[in-house]
């Protein structure tokens, strides 16, 4: 268990608690009114929803179908609806900006009382990126690729780099370069993500992770241990790749976004694209390619 670091004096409502790698513990409390008032609606929702033997659907008494559900299913259907929105409240009065979903663990949840919930999450590394464009610069200036192998390299021979090289040589030196302190949630999160994404190919082959695993001469220890290390590089080159489009002012018009989505063709598919979130996820695209063709121009 990590060592806890700072403790910043709560405000009226949320304690927020600082661990490692900008980790953060809050613990909060739902009041209890709230929780009754939300147990009521769940109660009221399923009674319109539920037929009983003997009523019509939606004509049930209602503590007839309060009887028939078990009443810890029911609270957590509270819960559902409760902790989003308290979680928010938090965040909002202490400012912070999670990177991940946060774990939630029940510290109370007794009849009367206060529920009370501890909520674990982080935040994106502070980035210092140093003086970049030398390092870039310089592993593009070093590495060269010639024929023959041994011996000094012949100008004549001398091969440009492909896009792809240069991109890789890029990626690799500015991880090197650059540390980040990621905190374990962030990593394991996107480790998960990745190995999920791997779990659904592999069963498409009608395969079970323990096959794909031999198959592959490795233990699923070994699997997870070499995707644990995919996630940190990826996530490390992505935080560095913002903070270089940071220090560049590098922006994205709402012209370049409509470029794109029209670039589809099909009218449903432009349709699906041209929403808020699909036109945020497209910016940040761009905005990452400006950042990959400023860095391959070094």
């Amino acid at each position: 268990m990590p060592k806890k670091l700072k403790l910043k004096p709560s405000l009226p409502g949320a304690k927020l608690t600082w661990l490692p790698k900008k980790t953060f513990e809050l613990e909060f409390s739902i009041p209890w009114p709230e929780v009754k008032t939300a147990y009521t609606q769940v109660v009221d929702q399923l009674t319109k929803e539920s037929k009983l033997e003997g009523f019509r659907k939606g004509k049930a008494p209602k503590a007839l179908i309060e009887k028939s559900v078990d009443k810890g299913k029911l609270y957590e259907e509270v819960i559902n609806r409760l902790l989003p929105l308290s979680y928010a409240k938090s965040i909002s009065q202490h400012q912070l900006k999670p990177a991940v979903a946060p774990k939630i663990q029940i510290i109370s949840a007794k009849e009367n009382e206060a529920w009370q919930f501890k909520a674990t999450s982080c935040e994106l590394p502070q980035v210092s990126l140093g003086n970049y464009t030398q390092t870039v610069k310089g592993v593009l200036a070093k590495e060269k690729i010639w024929t023959p192998a041994k011996g000094a390299p012949d100008k004549k021979e001398q091969k440009d780099l492909t896009e792809t090289q240069k991109l890789n040589l890029i990626a690799k030196s500015l991880i090197d370069s650059i540390r980040l302190d990621l905190s374990d949630l962030l990593v394991e999160s996107e480790r998960d993500r990745l190995l999920a994404k791997l779990l659904d190919q592999i069963q498409k082959l009608g395969l079970s992770i323990d096959q794909y695993a031999i198959s592959n001469n490795k233990t699923v220890d070994q699997i997870k241990a070499e995707y644990l290390q995919t996630a940190s590089n990826s996530l490390t080159l992505e935080i560095i790749l913002q903070a270089i489009a940071d220090d560049k002012g590098f922006k994205v018009t709402d012209a370049e976004i409509d470029k794109m989505i029209a670039a589809a063709g099909d009218e449903k598919i432009k349709k699906a694209l041209n929403t808020p979130g699909e036109r945020a996820y497209i910016a940040s695209v761009l905005r990452k390619r400006q950042v990959i063709d400023y860095l391959l121009g070094l």
